[in-house]
């Protein structure tokens, strides 16, 4: 009666915020786990607690597998006592815990972009770093696993990027699996080559030229190879491409037939195929009435 007396007296004393006796589910855990063992065994248990409760948070009720082997257990369940509280019971106060070897597995890595890049580039290559990873766990879970992958996401990003991605273990079905199983490693690096789009198209040349022949000749024929070139780059520059000019012809003085190559002047980040183009230059003597001379 006494003892009865002085527990109410000292949690009306705390200001109690629970009942006597209330019950509290709260997860199990197991400390002590040894070296490539699995545990299994229930994941929760109740506790009545007796006393002021102000923070479920302290609430700890674990199985110590200190020292065991591979077998089946019925061990008991210890409680840490909360802050505040005079006392505790667990429900049920022991459990069956199974605990089994480490079952490995090693699975090539795949990946899977899921968010593109921009329409205006296209991806070159993708390098993931390991290539392969390590399953360990549960043998029914790593039974389960059928893929391993990242999923990777490009947008905004351009050129050549690293990054790292979290790996994803699979079933038969494309379902995640979370329990019973661990990734080593558990991430990726991955290296992803991205460039513009590329495009090529036809266009025409266009002969630049500076200057007059000497006094007394002319210009006769000017013949140009080839008159047609290929350019190639990214679609939306390449489309704006009608025409591609040649540097300048200079003309000059000149008296004489001649030929030369002359480059192209492409925008930066084109090329042109061929890069320069043949001229032939056809110079005469004009003739006293007016004529061609050869």
């Amino acid at each position: 009666m006494i003892i009865a007396i002085l527990l109410w007296l000292y949690v009306v004393s705390q200001g109690a915020t629970t009942t006597p006796q209330e019950l509290i589910k709260t997860p199990l855990k197991y400390h002590n786990l040894g070296e490539g063992l699995t545990v299994s065994g229930p994941d929760t248990v109740s506790l009545r607690i007796w006393g002021s409760l102000k923070r479920n948070s302290d609430t700890v009720a674990y199985v110590d597998l200190s020292g065991l082997g591979e077998g089946v257990y019925e061990l008991p369940v210890n409680v840490k006592v909360v802050k505040g509280a005079l006392f505790a019971t667990v429900e049920p106060d022991k459990v069956e815990v199974v605990l089994k070897a480490v079952q490995e597995k090693e699975l090539a890595i795949k990946y899977e972009i899921f968010k593109p890049p921009s329409p205006a580039y296209e991806v070159l290559d993708v390098v993931i770093t390991p290539e392969r990873c390590l399953l360990q766990g549960e043998e029914e879970a790593i039974k389960k696993v059928k893929t391993v992958k990242c999923q990777i996401s490009l947008q905004n990003r351009e050129g050549i990027t690293s990054f790292y991605s979290p790996l994803l273990a699979l079933d038969a079905g494309g379902r995640k699996i979370n329990e019973g199983i661990r990734l080593i490693p558990e991430k990726v690096k991955v290296n992803v080559v991205l460039s513009r789009k590329k495009a090529e198209q036809k266009v025409g040349v266009k002969l630049v030229s500076s200057g007059n022949t000497a006094e007394g000749y002319q210009l006769r024929k000017l013949q140009m190879e080839p008159d047609f070139i290929t350019i190639l780059g990214a679609e939306s520059e390449v489309a704006a491409i009608q025409e591609v000019n040649t540097e300048v012809l200079e003309l000059e003085g000149r008296k004489e037939s001649f030929s030369q190559e002359l480059e192209l002047m492409v925008p930066e980040g084109i090329k042109a195929f061929p890069s320069r183009v043949l001229i032939y230059v056809d110079i005469g003597k004009i003739d006293e009435k007016g004529g061609k001379q050869e």
